[in-house]
């Protein structure tokens, strides 16, 4: 079953470059791991220092091989003092969801 993760960080203002970077990095390299079905970086329209990462994993094995990956224990170590706070990370259960083909 597929697992999808939303996570929220917000940027210092004088970091927001830097974690862009960082995030766009760590979606290069994440992308290509075997089990991510998605790995999608957005920036919030109303808050430009905060971004949004939308993932999808093939399975809670896929999701651990990520967050044991170096290139995220990398970006972790890096941008965890650009950042004002932890991220906000929620798994989510879905509930009425549209695929398309």
């Amino acid at each position: 079953m597929t697992i999808e993760v939303i996570a929220t960080l917000q940027a210092r203002p004088e970091r927001e470059s830097d974690v862009e970077a960082a995030l766009r990095v760590l979606l290069t390299h994440s992308r290509k791991e075997p089990g991510i079905r998605r790995y999608d970086l957005y920036r919030d329209s109303t808050r430009p220092t905060t971004f949004h990462l939308i993932e999808a994993y093939a399975d809670e094995a896929a999701l651990e091989a990520h967050r044991e990956s170096a290139h995220y224990l990398r970006y972790r170590e890096q941008a965890g003092d650009w950042l004002m706070a932890a991220p906000m990370v929620a798994v989510l259960d879905p509930v009425a969801v549209a695929r398309g083909e």
